[in-house]
């Protein structure tokens, strides 16, 4: 099973690229959690033809080490449409793929974008390129939009060697151990040996991850399925290699557990084996710690109907694609969730706020009520653990990092409860109670934003806290003068 990461560099001048250092770090870090395989999504793109010698001394350089750590190097062609020599639209020239192949033998193979490719094109710039310059690399088709109807059949690889397909498990949120339709339909298609499942964790950022026993689960299935294997986005892809946690300053090293049972070692194997220390001296707030990461889960299964990374919990915002920027998800918007999500991946029931109103939660079907509860429980969890954490003086490097991430995602789930608590109130036409119920909501927000900030280096994930404050405020504002 292939277990890869994928490299994101998001700006060209990103002057850690050059620093030798920090890959050494890094392989070192990833081979010892037990991923094997890479994928370089860069900036500056790898097919680009007028790129810098310095940053193809570069690239030879890190693949070649990339493999002394036995960590195959993949490289993502940004998209198919570039794969032969010509211009795209920002006038970045492109190689063909022969070329590229034959200029960094020592990949292993490559990652296509197809989204809104004609398939014959793939055909003959990608996948006969690929078998005339490099038989043996393997090529992986990123299948993210659409069905296998579109593509499965139309592109082939001579010798009968497979074309494999990468298709996200979950969307862009981690919600569950079992994944939805969509993947399996891909499976269903093609064969589960075909398919690498990807990863997009959009509802952690910017926090770290503790959802273990999720991961766990997965890699369970993706073995039950015989998966080809899975590739794994950063937590914060923006900010790959580094964290905007203080503690830390990549995160590799904050991600350390999270990569670990990715690579296959169960946090029972890592709490015997007593590595990293923190993880065993603390291991009585580790399921609080699990609850935490749990709740983010719960609330993008529940409310994000298009699986995409437009849907943020822990900003209680949508992202509009066409300016960027965040909408608040309203008391009345909570009125009119439609997302099937829910059933998709677990088979139950849902039901969400509006019908609940109307008609109730039917018996084993899962309802407003349902998620307060399990939030209420998993948030008095989390909270706790991480207050314990706080008030820990063991020394550890990683645990303030740790505890204020959990803290906050408990703080979050409370947030939740108040918010879906005043969308039913105010279904009711009790909005008095409804406004009291939107007030306690805006003070557990304007804790979280405080206890993150107390470890967060940068100004864009303040901003974010605060822009999400002041939504909340002018809402609440305009129910207040409604009510008067």
């Amino acid at each position: 099973m292939l277990r890869a990461f994928w490299i994101w560099t998001s700006h060209t001048d990103d002057k850690w690229f050059f620093d030798k250092s920090v890959w050494q770090r890094m392989f070192r870090a990833m081979s010892g959690c037990g991923l094997d395989s890479m994928i370089l999504a860069d900036a500056r793109p790898v097919d680009n033809i007028s790129e810098s010698m310095r940053s193809q001394d570069m690239r030879h350089w890190i693949f070649e080490n990339a493999l002394d750590y036995d960590i195959a190097p993949h490289a993502l062609v940004i998209s198919a449409s570039c794969a032969v020599c010509a211009a795209d639209a920002r006038g970045m020239v492109h190689i063909p793929v022969r070329t590229l192949l034959e200029t960094y033998p020592e990949l292993a193979g490559l990652f296509v974008n197809t989204d809104g490719v004609d398939t014959q094109f793939i055909q003959e710039a990608v996948a006969d390129a690929m078998d005339a310059a490099r038989p043996d690399a393997p090529l992986y088709l990123r299948c993210l939009q659409g069905e296998p109807g579109a593509i499965v059949g139309k592109i082939t690889r001579r010798g009968d060697r497979p074309v494999r397909y990468s298709v996200k498990y979950t969307g862009d949120h981690l919600v569950d151990t079992n994944p939805d339709m969509s993947f399996s339909r891909w499976v269903d298609a093609v064969g589960a040996q075909n398919v690498l499942a990807e990863f997009r964790s959009a509802n952690f950022e910017p926090w770290t991850s503790f959802s273990f026993e999720t991961v766990e689960g997965i890699l369970r299935n993706l073995n039950d399925m015989n998966c080809s294997g899975f590739s794994l986005m950063p937590l914060s892809m923006n900010d790959w290699p580094k964290t905007s946690d203080t503690y830390f300053k990549y995160q590799f090293q904050r991600d350390l557990v999270w990569y670990s049972v990715w690579g296959g070692s169960n946090v029972a194997q890592l709490l015997r084996e007593g590595q990293p220390k923190w993880l065993l001296r603390n291991k009585r707030v580790l399921e609080g710690f699990q609850a935490g990461s749990r709740i983010l889960e719960l609330l993008s299964l529940y409310i994000a109907a298009d699986k995409t990374d437009r849907w943020r919990p822990q900003l209680c915002s949508i992202i509009d694609p066409d300016t960027n920027s965040p909408r608040l998800l309203s008391i009345e918007d909570m009125l009119h969730l439609d997302s099937n999500w829910w059933k998709e991946v677990t088979g139950d029931e849902v039901v969400h706020p509006a019908q609940y109103v109307q008609y109730g939660t039917p018996e084993n079907a899962y309802g407003p009520e349902e998620l307060i509860e399990e939030l209420a429980d998993l948030s008095a969890q989390a909270t706790a653990a991480g207050d314990k954490g706080m008030r820990n003086n063991s020394g550890e490097k990683e645990l303030p990092g740790f505890t204020r991430d959990a803290f906050c995602m408990g703080r979050l789930g409370e947030f939740y409860v108040e918010r879906f608590k005043a969308a039913l109130a105010h279904a009711r036409g009790e909005d008095v109670e409804a406004l009291d119920h939107m007030n306690r909501a805006l003070g557990l927000y304007r804790e979280i934003r405080a206890v993150d900030s107390s470890h967060r280096r940068g100004e864009s994930i303040r901003d974010a806290w605060t822009a999400t404050i002041k939504a909340l405020e002018s809402e609440y504002e305009s129910a207040a003068a409604r009510i008067i």
